[in-house]
């Protein structure tokens, strides 16, 4: 036992995990004069990832952070998001300004980039690249953790945030099963004389998806199609299999088959849609956050802004407890959290489905309802996510 209460910031914290959730929690914490160990288990940050969208919620936690300004600089504002169908044709484009007005723009930002930024938050000397754990060992008041280089420390709070593949979740939650949602998909650059600044163009096609995004660093172009889990996707026959599902597709598709042949194979991003919800993210001292504890599908596009959410959240009910009543600030952020977090989990299952409808009398009435569906309407569907409090 410790019998010494430590208050505050001098709570020892680790952040397993030093992507956008990792990365956003120490920030904060540093700047209420914490200083958490991170340990990340990428030997260097490198140019993993493509585009992802950042609304207000996430991105104005940079402003908290004094790092806003340097989002911004890689940054592009959306402000407009059109539908084409199977065929290419326009289906509904929408105009995002009157709710960026209300709420703040919604930006797209390559996630390098954004690591870029919030790495500036955090001392160099707290992080370890190339590190994770290999055992949490939980006590009364704090845990032992043993890392993959061999070290050891004492810790009171140890904070999972390495993503849908948690290794600290895989420890001491045991074996939390993924769910997989039906699709797979890819993603690679294309050339920018495709890009429209500031516009999002998705077809939604009938059992396929395929979607344009327009970063600082290039237009990233994210492909999908409803398959069994577990299909193969050698490298070798990638595109290929790709050109026969999308072939016959109208819009920006042939131009984006074009592109993808001057892309060598191995670059092409692949991977199948799993999300992940829990009934529990916290255990004694561990907690998890971002897709460690939460990870919706990307049809939602709104992953990064709940994982920052949630770094928030935990980060400041940190400030607020100390080493005794510990506990009480972790039920606190799950609290806070659960409501929202379920309700973005099950609104990106609807859209995923609803975008790849593998049946050509659904996709039609899909198409009209698509159509149809108006500009109040669409506002009124994220006035709901954007309004809520985090």
């Amino acid at each position: 036992m410790n019998d010494e209460t430590r208050y505050g910031n001098d709570l020892q914290v680790l952040v397993v995990g030093g992507g956008i959730a990792g990365l956003t929690c120490a920030g904060l914490l540093e700047q209420r004069g914490f200083s958490p160990d991170i340990v990340e288990k990428t030997n260097r940050y490198g140019g993993l990832g493509y585009a992802l969208g950042l609304w207000p919620a996430g991105s104005n936690i940079l402003k908290g952070l004094g790092a806003y300004e340097a989002f911004q600089a890689h940054a592009d504002p959306m402000h407009t998001y059109t539908l084409l169908s199977d065929s290419g044709k326009k289906l509904h484009s929408y105009d995002l300004s009157g709710l960026a007005v209300e709420y703040g723009k919604p930006h797209l930002i390559w996630r390098p980039r954004l690591i870029d930024v919030l790495g500036e938050t955090v001392t160099d000397e707290n992080i370890r690249m190339g590190t994770t754990v290999t055992d949490i060992d939980q006590h009364d008041d704090v845990v032992d953790v043993t890392f993959t280089d061999g070290t050891e420390g004492t810790y009171d709070l140890v904070v999972g945030a390495d993503g849908i593949h948690s290794t600290v979740r895989e420890q001491v939650f045991g074996d939390v099963s993924l769910t997989y949602q039906g699709m797979t998909s890819w993603a690679f650059w294309v050339d920018e004389e495709l890009l429209d600044r500031g516009v999002i163009k998705e077809h939604w096609g009938d059992g396929r998806f395929a979607g344009l995004y327009p970063t600082d660093d290039g237009l990233a172009c994210f492909l999908a199609v409803a398959a069994p889990e577990g299909m193969p996707d050698p490298v070798a026959e990638r595109k290929g299999r790709i050109r026969e599902r999308f072939e016959d597709m109208g819009g920006f598709i042939p131009d984006v088959l074009d592109e993808m042949e001057t892309t060598d194979a191995e670059d092409i991003w692949h991977d199948d849609f799993y999300d992940l919800k829990m009934d529990e993210w916290t255990n004694d001292r561990v907690v998890l956050i971002g897709d460690a504890a939460h990870a919706p599908l990307p049809t939602a596009g709104v992953g990064a802004s709940m994982a920052m959410e949630s770094a928030a959240v935990l980060a400041g009910e940190l400030t607020r407890t100390d080493s005794t009543y510990l506990e009480q600030a972790l039920d606190h952020y799950v609290t806070r959290r659960r409501d929202r977090v379920d309700e973005v989990q099950q609104k990106s299952r609807q859209i995923g489905t609803f975008a790849l409808f593998d049946h050509s009398l659904l996709t039609g009435i899909r198409d009209q309802i698509v159509k149809f569906y108006s500009q109040d309407r669409m506002e009124e569907y994220y006035r709901g996510f954007l309004s809520s409090e985090i």
